[in-house]
C-alpha cells in the first residue's frame, strides 16, 4: 500500500507539471474560460464565452498538495506497519 501511495503522488507532480508546463505555463490565475472574439463585429453574437483550460499557479499549488497529501499518507501507513509488525 506503501508503495501505491507513493507511485499515485509522483504520478500526481508529474502530470500536474505536464499540463502546467504544456497548458503555457500561465503564472496567474487559471482560467476556464474567456470572449470568443470575432473577425468582424458585425458576425459577434451577444457575448459569447469559449470553454479553455489554462491552468495557473493555483492549479501547480494544488496537484503539489495533493501530491505531498498522498506522500504524507503513505508515510503513516509505514509507521502503522512497523508498530503492528514490532
Amino acid at each position: 500500500m506503501r508503495r501505491f501511495l507513493q507511485a499515485m503522488s509522483l504520478l500526481c507532480a508529474v502530470v500536474g507539471v505536464a499540463l502546467w508546463f504544456f497548458g503555457g505555463m500561465n503564472l496567474g490565475a487559471s482560467q476556464w474560460s474567456e470572449d470568443a472574439l470575432s473577425a468582424e463585429p458585425t458576425h459577434a453574437i451577444g457575448q459569447e464565452r469559449r470553454q479553455v483550460f489554462r491552468p495557473g499557479i493555483g492549479f501547480l499549488v494544488g496537484t503539489a498538495g495533493l501530491a505531498l497529501g498522498l506522500w504524507g499518507a503513505s508515510c503513516l501507513v509505514q509507521q502503522s506497519n512497523s508498530r503492528t509488525a514490532g
